[in-house]
């Protein structure tokens, strides 16, 4: 038997698109085979993580593609690439840098409005783990890992 998890979006405007996320083949019925195992849900989260995260992230861009105050269209400068860190896993993400708009003054010329929204790069989840962990762990064996 082969299991295929699939993703449908939807956008407001009513488009949707489908992606494949993951396929699980599943062997004979044994007690180790029933269901899915850990390391083939934590691929399957992270392929819907991947998803949600690029339409959240395409949706902001294009609110911010415009300036607040006088509607603007802002110039891209580039783009870099970083790391999103989530719970699932790291998720690679292009952020682009755009140029601040004359309507205002500014201190500087362009700007990342991802890196504005994420300065740590990490989800407060993933912090909150994190800290869990460290905190139940001795100062030593934390230090050493």
């Amino acid at each position: 038997m082969k299991v295929t998890v699939q993703v449908v979006t939807r956008s407001d405007d009513g488009q949707e698109s489908m992606r494949e996320v993951a396929c699980v083949a599943c062997a004979d019925l044994t007690p180790a085979t029933l269901g899915l195992s850990l390391a083939e849900g934590k691929t399957i989260l992270q392929a819907i993580q991947e998803v949600v995260v690029e339409w959240q992230m395409q949706a902001y861009l294009r609110q911010q593609q415009r300036c607040p105050q006088c509607g603007n269209l802002r110039h891209s400068k580039g783009a870099h690439h970083t790391v999103f860190r989530t719970v699932f896993g790291a998720l690679p993400v292009e952020s682009p840098r755009l140029t601040h708009c004359a309507c205002q003054t500014h201190d500087t010329q362009s700007f990342s409005p991802l890196a504005d929204l994420l300065p740590e790069h990490t989800t407060p989840e993933l912090l909150y783990l994190e800290t869990k962990w460290a905190a139940l762990t001795s100062y030593g064996m934390s230090v050493k890992l």
